[in-house]
Order: C-alpha cells, then sequence, then structure tokens
C-alpha cells in the first residue's frame, strides 16, 4: 500500500535533515537553504510521509523569472515519482507568484523527469575540475585592474549582472556583494566584471575575456578547484582545455514557459545549479 505524503514549507527546524537527504557526489546544500530561508524570494518545501522528511526542493523568483534548484528525495523513497511531485508543486508556487518562467539545471537522471513536465532543452553547462597546472594567461601576467569592491559600483555590478543573465538577481547578489572584486582600470570610470568568491561557486560575470581569465586565475589561486560554465561560454572553454583542466559531465539548462533574452558568453564561472 503506497504511503500517504504530505507536500509542505520548509522551515528552520528542518535544516537538520537536509544533509541526511543528500545523494552521493553532491555537496551538502545545508548552508544554501540556511543562507537563503528567510529571503522573500527564496520559496523551500519538504516532502513528508508519517511525519518523517523525505525529500526537499526550493524555488527562487528573480522577478517574473523563477528557478528550481536542489531537488533531493531520500534513496529509501526513490523511483517512485516523488521527485516529479515536488517538482510539480515548486511549479505551482512559481506560476502563483507571476513568474513567466521557469529554469534548472538538470542532471542526466532528472532530464527526462523534466522533460515530461514541458520543460524544453536550452544547451548546457560544462563541469571541469583543474588538474596539476596551474592556469595561465596568454599575456602571462597578473592584473593590478582588479581591485575590491566599493558601494560605488553596487548599481554597475548589478547591471551588468543583468546583461549576462536576463533577469535582475540584485537580491541575491546583494547578500555577498560586500566580498566581491571589480575589474576597472584606473583610467576609466566602468568596471567590466565582477566576481563574488562567496557566493555559491563563485560567480565570475565579464564583458571581455581579458577580466574574465584574470578573474579565473584569481579564482583558482583561492583554492577553488572546480569550475561550472556555459557551452556558449567558449573563451573560457577553450582556455580551461589548454591550461589542462577536465570536463567530467554536463546539466542541461532547461526551461518552461517563455526563454529569456541573455549572454552566456559572459559567464565565466556561475553562481550554482539553483540559479545559473
Amino acid at each position: 500500500m503506497e504511503k500517504s505524503f504530505t507536500i509542505e514549507t520548509l522551515l528552520a527546524d528542518d535544516l537538520k535533515y537536509i544533509s541526511g537527504l543528500t545523494p552521493v557526489g553532491w555537496y551538502d546544500v545545508t548552508p544554501l537553504y540556511e543562507m537563503h530561508l528567510d529571503q522573500d524570494y527564496f520559496f523551500p518545501i519538504k516532502l513528508v510521509v508519517e511525519n518523517k522528511v523525505i525529500g526537499v526542493g526550493e524555488l527562487i523568483i528573480n522577478g517574473e523569472n523563477g528557478w528550481l534548484g536542489n531537488i533531493i528525495v531520500s534513496k529509501d523513497f526513490r523511483n517512485q515519482g516523488l521527485g516529479k511531485k515536488l517538482t510539480k508543486r515548486l511549479i505551482e508556487i512559481a506560476n502563483a507568484n507571476g513568474c513567466e518562467s521557469i529554469y534548472l539545471l538538470a542532471t542526466p537522471l532528472g532530464k527526462s523527469v523534466y522533460q515530461k513536465l514541458g520543460f524544453h532543452e536550452k544547451g548546457k553547462y560544462l563541469f571541469f575540475e583543474k588538474g596539476e597546472k596551474n592556469i595561465e594567461l596568454p599575456e602571462n601576467n597578473s592584473s593590478t585592474n582588479i581591485i575590491p569592491y566599493e558601494e560605488i559600483f553596487k548599481d554597475q555590478l548589478f547591471k551588468l549582472d543583468r546583461k549576462a543573465i536576463g533577469e535582475d538577481r540584485s537580491k541575491v547578489l546583494a547578500m555577498e556583494v560586500e566580498q566581491s572584486f571589480v575589474y576597472k582600470k584606473p583610467n576609466e570610470n566602468k568596471i567590466s566584471g565582477f566576481f563574488i568568491p562567496t557566493l555559491g561557486d563563485g560567480v565570475i560575470i565579464c564583458n571581455n575575456t581579458i577580466a574574465g581569465f584574470e578573474f579565473l586565475q584569481k579564482r583558482e589561486a583561492l583554492g577553488k578547484q572546480r569550475i561550472i560554465v556555459p557551452e556558449e561560454c567558449t573563451a573560457i572553454v577553450d582556455l580551461l582545455m589548454q591550461n589542462k583542466y577536465t570536463h567530467f559531465r554536463d546539466a542541461t539548462f532547461m526551461y518552461l514557459g517563455k526563454m529569456k533574452t541573455w549572454n552566456p558568453e559572459m559567464v565565466y564561472s556561475r553562481i550554482g545549479g539553483f540559479l545559473g
């Protein structure tokens, strides 16, 4: 007999269950849920059977755009369609909040589930891992144009991100923006890129390859061994391959509803699977 379940809002007291649900090969997403839990753009849910949390999922809303992420079901309850039920509920929440577009990054196992729910493919994100070699830039020198963030750069930083991503992620960026770096030449007033090492995977957004490459070198120097980028950012893909990074898997970028206009070639490192 099939056990009955409920889908409810995930609360602070439920955070302790998340790490036990996490599949092998995933990082623990508990800190992510904890970081965003009380924000007005964040909609986390839990799947409950017999008063036990056996699944979670979350939605981040940026205006008319929604992102689904970290949809996890306990290994004891997989292959029962419960991940699909969590996804459907998140879609309902997104629609109820006026989302015209819903996005996600699908694993190979999850892709078919999302296709059955009406999601369409729109390219891939490529996963790379660092080898023994450190990145060498074409110019073979370090930049003096990378400087710590100041408040005067905030509007430019948010505008640059909107141009790259095609949506307003400023509420999420604002949480860690004071930890960021920007790329600005001494004789210019405009920034051409930014890097927030403490947000997700260490997001890098740039409008030129020189800034992107130099931020990537700085990111690597901070000890980050993996980097995930859209396949359209061919400049960074080529540089990674030349510097002996290993391309070890992909995630499919998928959408439901309207597909936004964006500039993936400006994404030199993503935030995470939950937000692109």
